[in-house]
């Protein structure tokens, strides 16, 4: 592959409606010629907890009900040049959770990420900066990704002693081969964007924060140039069989997170990074923070 470099753009963009998606949510919605752009805006580094998922599942769903939205491409309004830093690690945390509060967060957490997945809407990720785990399960679930020189991106869950959620593992495998995965997932590495390039994790490498919207727009418009229909059933070939495994075993994945996260390892661990993200404090009242995960 090679590197694709998308100057800063100053074309007009004829957006129509913008909306938040909730209201008081960290997500907002710009509609534009059949193209949604799903903004998340959850200062600081959009931490994915239970509300983010199922502000992120309402709105998925209400676009695709929308005839007329035939492509979502999701995006970072934050500050700093980060996509999204990941799950939010209170939700793991077994002082802070009990196993059905985690039951619950891990069901419309995978029942958002499968609709991304499988959604008939041409989906496309555009990464600014730093995109562990969660937020990377998020862009690989689409179905083009554009990131910036200085980004970033991988499952890194197994730095903390938690294995890669088993269809994360399958979904990454399809896009960067089994061996490719192997390497990656266990060791937890975060491979940079020529790296990400070379290995078709992304599709395309931009300069900087301003030519990454830019740049995916003019791809997804590239797509929609074909009726949706051969598409459409082109990706449901392509996607169908993992889609279907998935919904049917988001509980047999729960499971598997519980138990790790209950493991008296991991729970130091994590206690660790929680102490450490709010500042030596009482981690059982730590702010909001990324687990990374």
């Amino acid at each position: 592959p090679t590197l694709r470099r998308a100057l800063p753009s100053k074309a007009r963009r004829s957006v129509t409606t913008i909306c938040p998606a909730m209201a008081g949510g960290a997500l907002s919605v710009a509609r534009e010629e059949g193209i949604a752009i799903l903004t998340l805006a959850k200062e600081p580094v959009n931490t994915m907890d239970i509300n983010f998922w199922k502000e992120l599942l309402a709105t998925m769903e209400a676009l695709e009900a929308d005839k007329e939205v035939r492509a979502v491409i999701f995006q970072s309004g934050l500050k700093r040049n980060v996509f999204t830093a990941g799950l939010d690690i209170k939700e793991l945390y077994m002082p802070s959770t009990s196993q059905e509060r985690q039951l619950e967060f891990w069901t419309i957490l995978s029942k958002a990420l499968i609709k991304i997945y499988s959604t008939p809407m041409m989906t496309a990720a555009a990464v600014k900066g730093a995109c562990p785990a969660g937020g990377c399960a998020l862009a690989l679930c689409c179905d083009y990704r554009v990131i910036t020189t200085d980004g970033s991106m991988g499952l890194n869950e197994v730095q903390l002693g938690i294995p890669v959620p088993m269809f994360w593992v399958q979904f990454f495998a399809g896009v960067v081969g089994p061996r490719m995965a192997e390497k990656l997932l266990q060791a937890g590495d975060m491979p940079n964007s020529p790296q990400l390039l070379e290995i078709g994790m992304v599709d395309e490498v931009v300069e900087g924060a301003e030519a990454v919207l830019p740049a995916t727009l003019k791809e997804v418009r590239r797509w929609l140039t074909s009726p949706d229909l051969g598409r459409i059933d082109t990706k449901k070939e392509l996607r169908g069989p993992l889609t279907e495994r998935w919904a049917a075993g988001i509980g047999k994945e729960a499971g598997t997170v519980w138990a790790a996260c209950s493991n008296p390892e991991t729970v130091a661990s994590l206690a660790k990074v929680l102490e450490r993200l709010s500042g030596g404090g009482d981690t059982k009242k730590a702010p909001a923070a990324t687990s990374k995960l």
